[in-house]
């Protein structure tokens, strides 16, 4: 048994020994592919557009913590600031970013970028639609498509997209074009949450520095925005609510004093006990109507209390800068990548291809 084992490691050892020697008969072979792949490399990444990356890593607030000073105050009005589970929380926020009205609310974000000596400023929309460099190869792919787009448009005209009479973009039925554009931002914005701290960090890569570093601030802002709006909303509602009832009991009550003024004015001397009553009813509304204005406004106090509660705070642990330098692509990557693979290819050819070709051909 230990002879068979010994026999069929060194038949192994053999065999390995004759793949290194073959492989080192076609160096120059192998050597001339790598070259080919290197300079592949180098083409590919002199034509590949540059890429600048801006990110931001900011910590929002998980879990509302409200002072025990403002807890009793508005405890004493009658009103709860306890926390309550949000429907959208921390771990969220990817969904948020990447979701088409939010992306859609970007489109006009004003952005400044260079382009031959000269400085242009417009909107993020026509920056993407109009203003993105492209690979050559990307050209000569497309030739064929657009050359037969353009064929077919002679025999059956391209319908136009309907608009919207105020010139806005739906994102419910946005046209190719755009919808293109939100698939790029969702699939390009990264957003990652740490579950344990719900720090957040998002990055975004695009061939400006400015524009880059001008979107990952709009996204930075419309997300607490957004995130404020959300946690505000329903407080927000009650203060109008609040406000419009404070309002309406306001008026009550000085109607019943005014109302109580005048009959005390008006029987100032008379002693009969029927004005008397008469006067007691009228102190006993205006004291009501005092009462149920003053709950109210108690009331409203509070809701404008736990509104301002509500609100998000979001520490910026690292803000956006604009990136000085590239981050795509890496011509040294490129270079590495193409020269191993056009090895690894020409390797593969002289210890298998070849040989597999060439039975093939004797079996024909």
């Amino acid at each position: 048994m230990e002879n068979t084992n010994q026999q069929y490691i060194e038949e192994q050892e053999i065999d390995i020994m004759e793949l290194v020697g073959k492989l080192w008969k076609n160096r120059r072979f192998i050597i001339r592919w790598c070259i080919i792949g290197a300079v592949i490399g180098l083409v590919a990444g002199f034509s590949i557009p540059k890429r600048y990356g801006a990110s931001a890593t900011l910590a929002p607030e998980t879990q509302q913590r409200t002072n025990s000073s403002v807890s009793s105050i508005a405890s004493m009005m009658g009103v709860n600031l306890n926390n309550s589970i949000d429907a959208i929380s921390v771990e969220m926020f990817p969904d948020v970013v990447h979701s088409t009205p939010f992306i859609v609310e970007l489109f006009d974000l004003p952005v400044t970028f260079e382009r031959k000596d000269s400085v242009i400023t417009t909107t993020l929309l026509d920056y993407m639609l109009e203003y993105q460099k492209r690979a050559w190869w990307s050209y000569v792919i497309d030739a064929p498509f657009k050359a037969l787009g353009w064929c077919i448009s002679l025999v059956m005209p391209e319908e136009e997209e309907e608009e919207s009479g105020d010139g806005t973009l739906d994102p419910t039925n946005l046209p190719k074009k755009e919808r293109g554009v939100v698939k790029f931002f969702s699939e390009n914005i990264i957003v990652n949450v740490d579950k344990k701290t719900g720090k957040t960090s998002m990055s975004l890569e695009l061939q400006d520095p400015l524009v880059v570093a001008a979107v990952m601030n709009a996204v930075v802002d419309n997300l607490k925005e957004y995130m404020s709006d959300y946690r505000t909303s329903k407080a927000r509602q009650d203060v109008d609510n609040l406000t419009a009832i404070c309002e309406q009991r306001k008026e009550d009550y000085y109607a019943a004093q005014q109302a109580y003024a005048l009959f005390v004015d008006a029987n100032k001397n008379v002693i009969r006990q029927s004005a008397q009553a008469e006067r007691e009813r009228l102190q006993q509304e205006m004291n009501l109507a005092y009462q149920v204005y003053s709950q109210v406004a108690t009331q409203l106090e509070g809701a404008r209390i736990q509104e301002q509660q509500a609100k998000p705070v979001f520490a910026i642990l690292d803000p956006v800068t604009v990136p000085l330098r590239k981050s795509a692509p890496s011509k040294a990557k490129l270079l590495v990548i193409f020269t191993f693979l056009a090895g690894c290819c020409a390797a593969a050819w002289m210890l298998f291809g070849k040989d597999f070709i060439a039975k093939l051909k004797d079996n024909i």
